[in-house]
């Protein structure tokens, strides 16, 4: 099983990358959200076990579906370094503009190799 602390590193860095997407200060979202500042900081960080209705809330301040802070999260330790979760991992803090370029991109390459 995957320790509980990379769960919750994993989701911090999710709601970080998804609420600067936004352009979203802590304060921001945390008002947004309707918990204390210091509290997300220290969900950002992976340093605090947030509770679900917590992560919900901040979900919904974000205007994101739930399971988009969940997905892609291996529970198999065997599985955690695979190569699909260490680009998930690597993009998902990226832009969207820039994801679809390295989608665009990485389409380009497979097409290229089936010639």
């Amino acid at each position: 099983m995957l320790e509980s602390n990379k769960i919750e590193s994993i989701i911090g860095k999710r709601i970080r990358n998804y609420r600067k997407r936004l352009g979203y200060s802590q304060e921001v979202l945390s008002k947004k959200a309707g918990i204390f500042p210091a509290y997300l900081g220290q969900i950002e960080r992976g340093e605090k076990r947030a509770s679900l209705n917590s992560i919900l809330k901040i979900a919904n301040a974000l205007e994101m579906p739930l399971e988009i802070l969940f997905e892609n999260i291996v529970l198999n330790e065997k599985h955690v370094d695979t190569i699909s979760s260490q680009c998930y991992e690597l993009i998902d803090g990226l832009t969207l503009k820039e994801q679809k370029a390295i989608f665009k991109l990485i389409k380009e390459i497979i097409k290229y190799r089936e010639l």
